[in-house]
């Protein structure tokens, strides 16, 4: 059984999304770095898979491989991942970890030069994306990918939307194409305002709450470009309900309150 993007972005693909992830435009790194001064979480408002709509990538936690789904003792669980697996995938992850330049000073680079930087390193990272994609489908059961990939919709939510193989499967038109990048792009300069008020009126006991807020309302805007049947057919491809524990971070949808029971349904069987 072969990876789709929504669990390539969640295990072995956002191998070096915090320290090189390409920014839109450079106004938008700028914002970037404004947030990230400002206790903002760092590119995009609450950091790697805090709930951006920007496309793909954003799983838990950003970092390598073991940083996302795998992270998780309950994710390993629900796909009953053996120790040997595990051994495996922690060999491949650190093999394919890239490492931060050296010397490197941002602020002296031109916008140009700070472009050109960003889309080498991700020229590479799909590299190695590709390279790990194979080596993983070597390691895990076809049933632990399916479910693996169930539990990566469910992280992403409405984010997954954005990429090829999830729209193929929803059947989702040119036209609605064109409508989700135009309310994911009203929605991040909605989210940036939103995190800088929230993060700068000093209410940190209710920034939780606020942000959970936040993704609800963006989510449904964003399913909103949606026909009710490819709602239903998006949450069928979500698989049984999923509890991802509150660090890991949710994309929305069958991932909430109403998936508490799901790490204890449905596990695949182990060969």
């Amino acid at each position: 059984m072969k990876f789709t993007s929504s669990l390539v972005a969640l295990i072995g693909v956002t191998l070096a999304i915090a320290a090189f992830c390409p920014p839109s435009s450079a106004q938008d790194e700028r914002g970037r770095r404004e947030n990230g001064r400002r206790g903002g979480g760092g590119f995009g408002g609450g950091g790697f898979g805090g709930g951006g709509f920007g496309g793909p990538g954003g799983g838990p936690g950003g970092g390598d491989p073991i940083s996302g789904l795998l992270r998780s003792k309950e994710v390993r669980e629900e796909l009953k991942i053996t120790d040997e697996q595990m051994e495996a995938i922690k060999k491949l992850s650190e093999a394919s970890r890239p490492k931060r330049p050296e010397g490197l000073n941002f602020r002296e680079m031109s916008e140009d030069d700070r472009s050109a930087f960003f889309k080498k390193m991700q020229k590479e990272q799909a590299e190695r994306i590709a390279e790990m994609k194979e080596q993983l489908e070597e390691v895990l059961l076809p049933q632990q990918i399916e479910r693996a990939e169930q539990i990566a919709l469910q992280v992403q939510g409405a984010r997954a939307l954005s990429q090829s193989d999830v729209a193929e499967k929803l059947g989702i038109t040119e036209q609605q194409q064109q409508e989700l990048k135009e309310v994911r792009d009203s929605l991040q300069d909605g989210m940036r305002e939103k995190m800088r008020e929230m993060f700068s009126g000093g209410d940190r006991n209710g920034m939780r709450e606020k942000m959970m807020e936040i993704r609800k309302e963006m989510e449904e805007k964003v399913l909103g470009v949606l026909t009710s049947d490819q709602k239903a057919k998006f949450e069928e491809m979500k698989g049984d309900p999923f509890e991802m524990p509150e660090r890991m971070g949710r994309g929305g949808g069958r991932g909430g309150q109403e998936g508490r029971r799901g790490g204890k349904r449905n596990r695949p069987e182990s060969e």
